[in-house]
């Protein structure tokens, strides 16, 4: 094994090639490894494949995974999935940038349970079962008018609905976050049979109390281990209304900007973040610092723009650990050093 030799993992149809030297979100890191001394190879992954992949990933000392979650465990060739190969390969002494157990103890949105008592957390309830689902949920409407279901594992807005009554009190609109603003009314028994399948195969089901300050935007805190490695902010998230009016259409998502780990703006948040909240929540999934991913993010609702308490300024959104790019251009030199460190021998 090339002490220096990385795979980075990119997911591709069948019969396709992914090159990360050409690709937009990865051309920056995968040419400052190149420059830094390190073999650099793109991975196509497909399910289809994984079984066959693992071998061949055995040849490199690190592995780094840029897989949605879907693309991740929906589709498994005879119940191998990436997630299987990923353990597999950390067994055999490989470096993987994300470990699968991870990923389960922080990168689900379970989470949102788990650090309700945190500063960043709120009003949330966990259904783990259809029955609690259904016994339960509706209760929550009527003592906050409207709330957001989440899958337990999705990406780029999938799995997420925000849901609340109609005019009559008897069915409930609930629209996808993928859909834009289409609004589907359904009767509450309708409604749960709706949701039923999400609870196959050990499935749950997050319920989170909608929050008027999605109008603020949305920061995204970049991570490298324990230490923060760059920002991003996004003016207008999915399934937030125009002028915060509930009855109005929902706005189409706004692009989103990129700033450095320094940025004067973010400052209050990186001191909590590094001092408080990562070690708490380190505390609440025993995740030693060493388990943390190579590159994650923590996605967060800015409650009050004027407030001088940080601790009462964020809500968290989700975070995410499977597949986090575009990523800031100040994160690569984290990652590539961090790379350098644990593979020095």
């Amino acid at each position: 094994m090339n002490p220096k030799s990385i795979a980075l993992i990119l997911y591709g149809d069948i019969g396709t090639q992914r090159d990360a030297f050409s690709d937009n979100n990865y051309k920056g890191l995968a040419e400052a490894l190149k420059e830094t001394g390190f073999t650099v190879k793109t991975i196509t992954y497909h399910y289809s494949i994984a079984r066959q992949l693992e071998k061949e990933l055995e040849q490199y000392s690190a592995v780094l995974s840029w897989v949605n979650p879907r693309e991740r465990t929906e589709h498994c060739e005879d119940g191998f999935c990436l997630d299987d190969m990923l353990n597999n390969l950390s067994r055999k002494g490989v470096f993987v940038s994300t470990h699968p157990e991870t990923i389960l103890k922080i990168g689900t949105k379970k989470v949102l349970y788990s650090t309700r008592n945190m500063d960043w957390g709120g009003d949330i309830e966990l259904y783990e079962s259809y029955d609690d689902f259904v016994n339960n949920f509706i209760k929550t409407i009527e003592n906050s008018n409207i709330r957001i279901l989440k899958k337990h594992r999705g990406e780029s807005g999938r799995g997420v609905f925000k849901i609340r009554f109609d005019e009559t009190g008897e069915n409930v609109r609930v629209v996808h976050a993928i859909s834009g603003n289409e609004e589907n009314v359904l009767s509450i028994n309708d409604f749960f049979i709706e949701y039923k399948d999400y609870f196959n195969n050990g499935g749950l089901l997050v319920n989170q109390q909608w929050a008027d300050c999605t109008v603020n935007g949305m920061v995204r805190c970049f991570l490298t281990g324990n230490k923060v490695s760059g920002f991003g902010y996004q003016e207008a998230v999915a399934l937030c209304p125009y002028n915060n009016d509930p009855e109005s259409l929902v706005r189409p998502t706004s692009s989103r900007f990129y700033f450095s780990e320094d940025c004067g703006l973010f400052q209050d948040l990186r001191s909590i973040m590094e001092a408080k909240w990562i070690p708490q929540l380190q505390e609440i999934h025993s995740i030693s610092t060493d388990a943390l991913p190579l590159l994650w993010d923590i996605d967060l609702f800015i409650n009050d723009v004027n407030t001088k308490q940080t601790e009462q300024k964020y809500t968290l959104c989700e975070i995410n650990v499977s597949c986090v790019s575009p990523f800031p251009p100040s994160c690569v030199d984290y990652i590539v050093k961090s790379l350098h460190g644990l593979l020095k021998n």
